[in-house]
């Protein structure tokens, strides 16, 4: 018999559930990699990677854009955001050109909701959670640490909003995870 059991592998996955989905621990864990994560990770994949996470920035800006049209209770948050969001933007297309890619120009699928605080919002809770799911798939820590810091001003920027609103400051991409389908079509 050998001497290793079946030893269930620690992943960041893992260690986020065990952590209880505190705010900063998804975001540390996400920006870290193990050695076989390295090894899986790819640079032909970053274009597509970062392109994912620039679709939700235009989307970020295209909702921010009309919370400052409607001139809601949150407009001064819209302003920090859109500035916050259009240097990520120039910033994920260059890291798309340097990692020879085409950058997208077309904003990922805007989020519905009844007010623009509530589409905004959304929108946050959208790119935070595409962040979270490229961010490890990553190839050049540059990137990493770049979206790292895209996911904290998000999460900063949603948190604002939700104080002036009532609602919960904590995304629910931290509490909760990516959601799983559990729609059949049918």
């Amino acid at each position: 018999m050998s001497g290793q059991q079946n030893v269930p592998r620690i992943t960041r996955r893992r260690m986020v559930v065990a952590s209880g989905a505190a705010i900063g621990a998804p975001l540390v864990l996400a920006a870290c990699g193990s050695d076989s994560e390295e090894e899986e990770r790819s640079e032909s994949n970053d274009p597509d990677l970062l392109n994912a996470v620039l679709a939700q920035h235009l989307a970020v800006l295209d909702a921010a854009g009309a919370l400052r049209d409607a001139e809601d209770v949150a407009l001064d948050a819209a302003d920090l955001l859109t500035t916050k969001r259009e240097d990520s933007v120039g910033q994920l297309e260059a890291f798309v050109a340097e990692a020879d890619g085409e950058a997208t120009t077309e904003p990922a699928e805007a989020a519905q909701a009844e007010s623009e605080v509530e589409a905004i919002a959304l929108q946050l809770e959208d790119s935070i959670e595409a962040s979270l799911e490229v961010i490890g798939n990553l190839s050049a820590a540059a990137y990493r640490q770049a979206v790292h810091r895209f996911i904290t001003e998000d999460a900063a920027a949603l948190a604002a909003l939700r104080s002036v609103t009532g609602g919960e400051i904590a995304p629910d991409a931290f509490v909760f995870g990516a959601p799983t389908s559990t729609e059949d079509g049918g």
